[in-house]
């Protein structure tokens, strides 16, 4: 049976006195260094965090900016486009208006050059039809 006499509350005593010496010695210092742990990775998890969404906001912009030069790019391109256009349109009309300078030169000039062989063949049609009646009879006329 269990005896009530003084070795039982010095046995009492002890652990109490070794509960709270093992506490102060043991125990706190190994609690506060966790919580120091916990405190320094929620630190970092907060700066990833941070880190994190500063990059996707970097990420962002980048995309943005990428947009608005495409946009820009596709603007000066069309905007080229049309300018080549108008060049082009002014070339031509330039270039037809020398073919139809040159077609109308030409054409004077073989209007000339038909209207002097017409004058000439004129001249020799009394030649022409005796050869043609010398050499349908076969003599000469």
């Amino acid at each position: 049976m269990i005896k009530f006499d003084i070795t039982l509350f010095i046995q009492i005593v002890e652990a109490l006195v070794m509960t709270f010496v093992l506490y102060y010695i043991l125990i706190k210092p190994v609690m506060s260094h966790i919580r120091e742990r916990e405190s320094h990775f929620q630190a970092l998890e907060k700066e990833t965090q941070e880190l994190i969404a500063s990059a996707e906001e970097a990420i962002r912009k980048y995309q943005e900016e990428l947009n608005k030069a495409r946009a820009e790019g596709v603007q000066k391109r069309e905007l080229l486009k049309e300018e080549a256009r108008k060049i082009e349109k002014e070339i031509l009309s330039k270039v037809m208006k020398e073919v139809e300078e040159y077609k109308a030169k030409w054409s004077e000039q073989f209007s000339k050059q038909l209207e002097e062989v017409r004058k000439e063949l004129m001249g020799k049609v009394e030649f022409f039809a005796s050869l043609m009646v010398e050499r349908l009879l076969g003599r000469k006329v």
